[in-house]
């Protein structure tokens, strides 16, 4: 009998340190050192070192991914206004054909939904272009992190791009990437 009382009273004791009311789940962390990069081709000219690159990835709490990156690239660092800034948008739909450690012909899949954009200082439209051609492999994936590389190239047939006259291609490389649960809403 004394067992159990002193059984009731440690677990009333760890309750009251913990509170009864429902937590927030933790946010997800990272297990190992987060790193990433982007290089960019634009109309089949390598562009200067990357600046400013930034990298998100998320869940959509239905069972699909989606990577962002964005950059820019400095043309002439004399000059204010001779900036290109760069996104790469990578989304994975739900009951995809991916597998971890596979290359994903991006071409030939219909789960993985593409964009990038390359933009300046100006007034004309700069649409996404969502024509590519590459590869997408995931070589870790994780509740709370992905790692993985991309290979892709981006050409605009459309011409909704005024900046793409030829294409766009991005090597991106990023691994232990936290992953934010859940994606919003675009």
């Amino acid at each position: 009998m004394k067992s159990q009382i002193h059984f009731c009273i440690v677990i009333l004791v760890l309750l009251s340190q913990t509170g009864c009311a429902s937590q927030p789940a933790p946010s997800p962390t990272a297990s190992g050192h987060v790193t990433y990069d982007l290089n960019a081709t634009l109309n089949s000219k390598p562009l200067p070192p990357l600046q400013a690159i930034t990298a998100e990835s998320c869940y959509d709490g239905y069972g699909g991914y989606s990577l962002a990156f964005t950059a820019i690239a400095d043309m002439d660092p004399q000059s204010i206004d001779d900036e290109i800034s760069l996104s790469l948008n990578i989304r994975i739909d739900p009951n995809s054909e991916m597998i971890v450690s596979k290359p994903i012909d991006v071409a030939k899949s219909t789960y993985i939904h593409l964009s990038a954009n390359a933009m300046v200082f100006t007034d004309a439209p700069q649409d996404p272009v969502t024509t590519a051609t590459g590869t997408l492999t995931l070589t870790g994936l994780s509740q709370t992190e992905m790692s993985g590389s991309a290979s892709l190239m981006f050409s605009d047939p459309g011409d909704v791009n005024p900046v793409v006259k030829d294409s766009l291609a991005y090597e991106v490389v990023f691994t232990n990437l936290a992953i934010v649960h859940y994606c919003p809403e675009s």
